[in-house]
């Protein structure tokens, strides 16, 4: 007997790609009866950032193939309700694929936007939508069009980023069975291993195992998730398409430097997966390198344990009535402890030891960091909270890195600040999504500053696209010293007053054109980024192509004062993102390693708005340090970062110092504990804030 249906063949694939588009027809996946997607955070309605990468259709969840711009957030509706993060359509640069196998009804629900909206097209082009199938009405936040044939459809922006929060389609009912159900199965790295159609109500028996999948070294295969990240056991009855993708992760070793955090209570959490951790009866076993901090989270308030000694297996039992719902576990050389001179001296490669003290940090504190590499691993976002000074021993011999899983704004930052008068001085920060090693690639940010009043002093930032994000208030006040920043697109982005002093600005290489800031300004702030006497430098490939900026959102400003270019930038000197903004661009003594100032730069013909300020300034104008940084409380972050040089024929017995020999680290001492012991070493004095100075003999 013949049930009735309605069919519904549907193509997702975003793409991200300014010279071509092309859709893998293997990649995609089918529904097989008229349904609304979208692409809102689906546990919680917009509350929570959405998931990287994902689609939703009614108990489906999709993956689109390729690097689309999934963390970005935008509001719009879907049937009457607020959807906060929805899927970004950048002009030319993404377009969302579907394919119908009939005529049918599709209704898009967007955002408004004056002069901005969707095209649908039947051809995959180039750089264009022309000549198209039809273009949304301008701040029509429902569109409904009816397709008068099966086949391919290409959605894309116009004007400039337009956000989608879904899309539904009706096909009529045609009578004939549904078909069978496929499982699909994808690599580790997203790709199609292959696809199985089962019948209907089957039981689930794998078509790949582990010897089909790619397990790259130092990870072990943990089986098939959906797309919430669950397992998908043999045995579940198959009533419907399915995707399983194929994870792998980490093998857990217990070594010095390593940080495993367990969530116990997130659903997609499998204590068997975890070579370190065993549960079983409620009780917590966790096996540990030696030296060891542990913090059991519960129902009430987490409680911290300490193990100092050799390599052992912790246990921990819950009191009556509470439950453990999650472990951090810091395997450290040695547990840090403050030193007469104030300091935190963490041990030489000590990620984990390093993450402990960011955690239990309190206002004022000093973190020291000899040279070394200080890896975070994956985790990402890590905050800093309160007002500490976090020193190394040298900017190019000190690293602070993580690898991200997935790349993004707000999802792949190595270090959050959100604290206010944060100072950090001597290190580098890299958020690895920028690398050839990386697993992500994409935006890659190594500090996102919220707080207020930051100080960089000889600090390297490397990332990607926004390597440095200040995201604070309106009022928000920053400054960067003598230190590096690079990365290839928007790689300095965000809000606030920001004064850049003697920083070498570095273009990596991009199949496309760098730029390096991207302002999102807010009107009420006055100055916005300002640099002085930067130092502009690249690939050799970026030569002649790069651009000083282009405006985000708000009112983007970002003014040049002094700046040499090591390689020439692009003709224009700018380029766009979001056309009618008016942008706040200036520029004084741009200038070539041999002197020649370049006076070409405009923004013709980028679609800013006709009252935008005018690129050359005659002199610095009202772009100073006293009016950009000092404000009204006199905050004087050159004077809080000018370095100190030590008297070894006076030494202040209060200050601290830091005792090298031949550059390699000995100690952090006080004045008072300097003796004959360190004769014939260097010493480097420390400023208010715990950055050292140029090294003297001692």
């Amino acid at each position: 007997m013949l049930r009735r249906r309605s069919i519904v063949t549907i193509i997702l694939c975003a793409l991200m790609s300014v010279s071509a588009w092309s859709v893998t027809v293997d990649d995609l996946i089918t529904i097989k009866k008229s349904c609304t997607i979208t692409a809102d955070e689906y546990t919680n309605n917009g509350t929570n950032d959405w998931i990287a990468n994902t689609l939703r259709a009614e108990n489906r969840i999709f993956t689109p193939t390729g690097n689309t711009v999934a963390q970005s957030k935008g509001k719009s509706t879907i049937n009457g309700q607020s959807h906060l993060n929805c899927l970004r359509l950048k002009n030319v640069q993404n377009k969302l694929a579907f394919r119908v196998i009939d005529t049918c009804t599709v209704t898009f629900y967007t955002e408004i936007r004056e002069e901005r909206g969707l095209i649908l097209s039947k051809q995959d082009r180039t750089g264009t939508s022309d000549p198209y199938y039809a273009k949304q009405p301008v701040n029509t936040p429902v569109w409904t069009i009816h397709l008068d044939a099966a086949g391919t459809y290409y959605l894309s922006g116009y004007g400039g980023d337009f956000f989608i929060a879904g899309l539904s389609i009706v096909l009529p009912d045609d009578g004939s069975m549904p078909e069978p159900p496929v499982v699909r199965y994808y690599d580790t790295n997203g790709t199609l291993l292959g696809r199985d159609t089962v019948e209907a109500g089957s039981k689930l028996t794998y078509k790949y195992t582990v010897a089909d999948v790619t397990v790259p070294a130092g990870q072990a295969f943990r089986g098939w998730r959906n797309g919430d990240e669950l397992k998908v056991n043999e045995g579940t009855t198959v009533t419907a398409d399915i995707s399983l993708f194929a994870k792998a992760t980490d093998i857990e070793l217990a070594n010095i430097g390593t940080y495993y955090y367990y969530d116990l209570a997130k659903n997609s959490f499998y204590p068997e997966e975890h070579e370190l951790l065993t549960v079983s009866d409620g009780m917590i076993a966790v096996r540990v390198a030696g030296n060891a901090v542990v913090n059991i989270l519960t129902d009430g308030q987490p409680t911290t344990y300490r193990h100092e000694g050799a390599a052992t297996t912790l246990t921990f039992t819950p009191c009556k009535g509470e439950h453990i719902r999650g472990v951090k576990v810091y395997n450290v050389a040695t547990i840090p402890a403050r030193n007469e001179a104030g300091y935190y001296v963490v041990s030489a490669n000590d990620g984990a030891a390093l993450m402990l003290l960011l955690e239990m940090a309190q206002d004022g504190d000093k973190i020291f960091l000899p040279n070394g590499t200080y890896d975070l691993g994956h985790m990402t976002l890590t905050p800093i909270n309160t007002q500490i000074s976090l020193i190394g021993q040298s900017m190019d011999g000190v690293l602070i890195q993580n690898h991200p899983l997935t790349s993004g704004m707000n999802n792949a930052e190595t270090l959050v600040l959100k604290a206010d008068n944060i100072y950090m001085q001597d290190l580098s920060i890299r958020c690895d999504v920028s690398y050839p090693t990386s697993i992500a690639h994409g935006v890659g940010i190594a500090v996102q500053v919220q707080g207020d009043k930051s100080i960089f002093k000889h600090v390297s930032l490397q990332g990607n696209q926004d390597t440095y994000y200040s995201n604070g208030s309106a009022t928000q006040r920053g400054w960067f010293g003598d230190g590096r920043i690079e990365g290839t697109v928007d790689y300095i982005c965000g809000g606030g007053d920001i004064w850049f002093e003697n920083v070498l600005l570095y273009n990596n290489d991009r199949k496309n054109d760098d730029v390096i800031i991207a302002p999102a300004t807010e009107p009420a702030t006055r100055y916005g980024y300002v640099f002085n006497r930067c130092m502009i430098d690249g690939v050799t490939g970026q030569a002649g192509r790069w651009h000083l900026g282009r405006g985000w959102k708000n009112s983007p400003a970002g003014t040049w004062l002094n700046t040499t270019c090591r390689i020439a930038p692009s003709k224009q000197g700018y380029t766009h993102m979001n056309a009618g903004l008016k942008v706040r661009f200036h520029e004084y003594n741009t200038q070539r390693v041999d002197g020649t100032i370049f006076v070409a730069h405009n923004l013709d013909g980028l679609g800013y708005a006709a009252d935008s300020d005018p690129i050359y300034l005659d002199g610095v104008g009202v772009y100073t340090y006293e009016n950009v940084v000092l404000g009204a409380d006199n905050w004087d972050a050159a004077a809080i970062a000018a370095q100190v040089t030590a008297n070894p024929a006076a030494i202040d017995v209060d200050a601290a110092y830091l005792v090298e020999e031949n550059g390699a680290f000995v100690a952090v001492v006080k004045g008072s504990e300097l003796n004959a012991h360190y004769k014939g070493k260097t010493i480097r004095q420390a400023n208010s804030r715990g950055g050292f100075g140029k090294a003297v003999r001692y």
